[in-house]
């Protein structure tokens, strides 16, 4: 299957460059939001910049955490996070995604393993 989603551009830039490996995505409360649960391996991703520009990334693995500080200890900061390598930075930036804390207790956090398949 392939999916298409956006990204913040630093984050897009990040993967783009082979800094940013796995990404981190949280399933939100409501109706009308897509369910990572869905992602497997082979999967491809077609990410969107809020600049407009598109890179396409495979799906190597995924996983599934109750919460960002277990996805954190046991995925590190080197390759999730693309603003900081701080551990608890990481934690505060990733909550303060809109929605992300509430989603989080419900549906917990998903680490997707991604390789940028560069064209």
């Amino acid at each position: 299957m392939k999916y298409n989603f956006d990204i913040n551009n630093r984050a897009f830039n990040a993967i783009k460059n082979g800094s940013k490996r796995i990404e981190i995505r949280v399933t939100k409360l409501g109706d009308n939001h897509f369910d990572y649960g869905v992602l497997k391996s082979g999967d491809k991703i077609e990410f969107k910049s809020l600049d407009g520009d598109i890179i396409e990334c495979l799906v190597k693995d995924v996983n599934h955490y109750e919460s960002i500080e277990e996805l954190l200890t046991l995925e590190g900061t080197r390759y999730t996070l693309s603003s900081t390598n701080d551990f608890n930075e990481g934690v505060k930036s990733i909550n303060s995604i809109n929605g992300y804390s509430e989603a989080m207790k419900v549906n917990g956090v998903y680490a997707i393993h991604i390789e940028y398949l560069d064209k």
